[in-house]
């Protein structure tokens, strides 16, 4: 690959928390439970301006089910504190080979955040996870209701996964720390399949039960979308 290349592709994920320009298209004949706040955004869900670029997309509605974008194992579920109130994150690793990628990291992080407890205590380090399988529900921020509901969802292309640190602050808040891990824009990964338009629209994929994924790259919706 040249380096104008490797420049052009970094600038199509992100790395760096940067904009890359990419837009979601809900598929035809379906209403879906749409995102609210874009990867490198400075605009929050509620229209506040945030304190740094956003690090991933924000969506959902009240009590929406999550469902992971593809294959993979849990890294950790735990409680943490962003300073709006307790509540819960969960981490999943994913491999290349999960994604039917043949070429990008070697694996990917799925980090959400905003959770409840209750929803991912029963995330036991290692456990296999399937796509589409329902990992929790829409609620506020520290299910504090003075904040609108979103989940915030993180990805991270990843070369060691065996390189991640955990920290806990004294006020709660816990994160992991992996030197190989880089952020990129979601909607990179979910225009894998059906590939990116030239003018950065992503047509995004909804999770089906019956469809058969065996040959599907990259992730599908984490959030519902019902037929009209």
């Amino acid at each position: 690959m040249t380096t104008t290349a490797r420049t052009e592709l970094a600038a199509l994920k992100g790395i760096g928390v940067k904009p890359t320009g990419l837009k979601p298209v809900y598929p035809d004949g379906f209403v879906c439970s749409g995102l609210t706040s874009l990867y490198a955004s400075w605009i929050d869900v509620d229209g506040t301006r945030r304190s740094e670029a956003h690090s991933g997309v924000d969506g959902g509605k009240l009590g929406d089910t999550i469902r992971a974008p593809g294959p993979g194992r849990v890294v950790a579920a735990w409680k943490t504190n962003f300073g709006w109130g307790q509540e819960a994150s969960l981490l999943i690793l994913h491999s290349r080979a999960d994604l039917n990628m043949s070429g990008g990291a070697p694996h990917y992080y799925s980090e959400f955040d905003h959770l409840r407890w209750n929803d991912v205590k029963r995330f036991r380090e290692g456990e296999h996870i399937e796509r589409g399988q329902v990992i929790g529900r829409v609620a506020t921020p520290g299910s504090n209701r003075s904040y609108l509901p979103e989940v915030h969802w993180e990805i991270y292309e990843v070369d060691d996964p065996d390189g991640i640190e955990w920290v806990e602050k004294a006020n709660g808040l816990k994160y992991f720390l992996n030197k190989t891990a880089e952020l990129i824009d979601p909607l990179y990964m979910l225009g894998q399949n059906g590939g990116i338009r030239a003018d950065k629209r992503v047509d995004i994929a909804p999770f089906f039960g019956d469809a058969d994924y065996s040959r599907f790259k990259g992730f599908t919706y984490i959030l519902p979308c019902r037929p009209r």
